[in-house]
């Protein structure tokens, strides 16, 4: 059982490989914050997506 105010997340393994490059590339110093770093730049990501969305319709 997690300490109060933590949760357990169950990955695949695909995921976890995928959260380890994470932890290496952006120097994590856990897989916590690898999730969390993951999921920052996820959301980046989809707001550069929906500015050019919206930038290209403004063009039209």
């Amino acid at each position: 059982m997690p300490p109060d105010g933590y949760s357990t997340v169950t990955v695949s393994d695909e995921v976890l490989a995928r959260l380890i490059e994470v932890m290496t590339k952006y120097d994590c110093d856990s897989i916590a914050d690898a999730v969390e770093t993951a999921s920052i730049i996820a959301l980046e990501r989809d707001e550069v997506e929906l500015a050019q969305i919206l930038g290209d319709r403004l063009q039209e």
